[in-house]
C-alpha cells in the first residue's frame, strides 16, 4: 500500500463527512464506499467506539447469486490467527513449560528435515532459534507461503492438495533452499515459524494444537462462532460467504496455513477476542500483556515508522492487533489498550485491503520513518 494513496484517501473520506454526521452514518457511508470500490464486495464491520458498538454490512456474500453479506456470517481471518497461536504460546510461558528465549532445538532431534530450515551460507543455525524469534518473524526460516511471490501462481499449486500435515508444510519451506539471514539479526515476517509453533504447543501441552486453543481460547471466551477452518462444520460452511481473488471464486485448503493462519470467524467473536487480549483476561499474569505491549518490536515496513511487529502482535498509532488474508478473503482486529476501543473488519476478496478501511475508520494514518531508521531495532 502506498503511503501517499492511503493520505489521500482518508483525507477524501474527511471532506465527505459534515460536522453534523452522526458516527453510525460515517461508518455506513465508509463501509459502502470500501464495497463498491471493490465491485461490491461483502464487507463487514465491528467498531466498539467509546463504549458504543456499531455493526454494519455492506455488499454480496456471493456476488454471482447476488446473495447480500450479514454481520454474522463467518470468514476465514487468515494471519490474525497468529494472535490466538501466541495467546496459546504465553499461556504456556505463564505455566512454565516455555520461556522466549527456549531454544526451539530442545523440540526437534537433531538430523530431522526441520533442523534444514536453519542452513545458512555453508553451516547450520537451527540451535540458535528460539520461541521469541518465531514469535516476532527474527528466524531468518523461508516462508513457504510466500516464496513464489504471486498469489495466483500460489494458488494453482498450493490448491492442488485439500489436506497438509506439518511435515509437508516444513518440507515446502526447506526445499526452497537457504534460509534468508541468521536467526536474530533481521525482520522478515514467516508463516512457517507460526506453523511450528503450533507443534511446540502440541509437544508441550500434551493437546493437539487446535484442541489447546479450542479448550483456553475458543471456550474461555465463549467463541461459538469460531473455528479451525479443517473443522469447520457443514452447517457453518453452507452459509459462509464466497471468497474471492481478482473478481473469481476462490479456494484456500485450510490446513495449508495451519497455526499460522486457518482460523474462521466473525466480526462479533474476534471483536471479543482481541478485546479481551488488551484486557488482560486471557492471560494469569499482568507482566505478560506487558511483555508484548512493550517488547521484541521491529519495524515492519522499510519507510513507515509507526507499524511494528512484536510477538504476535501488529502495533499501529494507538492500536494493537493483527491483519490476515487468505486466497480469497482478508481481516482487520485491533483494540486500544487504553481506551478500549476495538475495530474488526471481515471481506471477502483477497485484495479487499482490509488496513486501509481500518486507517479509514480510525483515521489512522502512516508515519514516514526517518532516514535514519532501520527494519530492525
Amino acid at each position: 500500500m502506498h503511503l501517499l494513496k492511503s493520505l489521500l484517501f482518508i483525507f477524501i473520506s474527511t471532506l465527505l463527512f459534515s460536522q453534523e454526521t452522526s458516527v453510525q452514518e460515517k461508518l455506513v457511508q465508509i463501509v459502502d464506499r470500501h464495497s463498491k470500490f471493490h465491485f461490491n464486495m461483502g464487507v463487514l464491520l465491528h467498531a466498539n467506539l467509546n463504549g458504543t458498538v456499531y455493526r454494519i454490512q455492506e455488499g454480496y456474500a456471493n456476488r454471482e447469486k447476488k446473495l447480500l453479506i450479514k454481520i454474522t456470517d463467518p470468514f476465514q481471518i487468515g494471519s490474525a490467527s497468529k494472535v490466538f497461536t501466541g495467546v496459546a504460546i504465553f499461556q504456556l510461558i505463564e505455566a512454565g513449560k516455555l520461556s522466549l528465549d527456549t531454544k526451539i532445538s530442545t523440540f526437534y532431534p537433531k538430523g530431522s528435515n526441520v533442523w534444514k530450515l536453519g542452513n545458512f551460507k555453508g553451516e547450520n543455525h537451527f540451535d540458535q532459534v528460539t520461541v521469541g524469534m518465531l514469535l516476532n518473524h527474527t528466524s531468518g526460516f523461508i516462508d513457504y507461503l510466500n516464496v513464489y511471490q504471486d498469489d495466483r501462481r500460489s494458488m494453482e499449486i498450493y490448491g492442488k492438495k485439500q489436506h497438509y500435515t506439518f511435515n509437508e508444510l516444513i518440507n515446502l519451506a526447506v526445499n526452497f533452499g537457504d534460509a534468508n539471514f541468521k536467526p536474530g539479526t533481521q525482520f522478515k515476517y514467516c508463516n512457517t515459524g507460526y506453523t511450528i509453533l503450533g507443534d511446540i504447543i502440541t509437544k508441550v501441552s500434551g493437546k493437539e494444537w487446535r484442541d489447546y486453543i479450542q479448550a483456553h481460547i475458543f471456550d474461555t471466551l465463549g467463541l461459538k462462532q469460531t473455528w479451525f477452518g479443517s473443522r469447520l462444520p457443514q452447517t457453518a460452511a453452507s452459509y459462509m460467504p464466497q471468497g474471492y481473488f481478482e473478481l473469481q471464486p476462490s479456494f484456500m485448503p485450510p490446513t495449508l496455513a495451519g497455526s499460522a493462519g486457518e482460523i474462521v470467524s466473525t466480526v462479533d467473536d474476534i471483536a471479543t477476542f482481541i478485546k479481551a487480549w488488551g484486557e488482560g483476561k486471557l492471560y494469569k499474569k499482568p507482566e505478560t500483556l506487558h511483555t508484548q505491549l512493550t517488547q521484541g518490536f521491529h519495524q515492519m515496513y522499510p519507510g513507515v515508522a509507526n507499524i511494528r511487529y512484536g510477538y504476535a502482535i501488529i502495533h499501529f498509532g494507538h492500536y494493537y492487533g493483527h491483519g490476515g488474508q487468505t486466497f480469497g478473503f482478508q481481516s482487520y482486529m485491533v483494540t486500544d489498550p487504553k481506551t478500549h476501543n476495538t475495530v474488526t473488519i471481515g471481506v471477502n476478496d483477497a485484495m479487499g485491503h482490509a488496513m486501509e478501511l481500518f486507517m479509514d475508520v480510525t483515521g489512522t494514518v502512516f508515519v514516514p520513518a526517518k532516514k535514519t531508521e532501520t527494519a530492525m531495532h
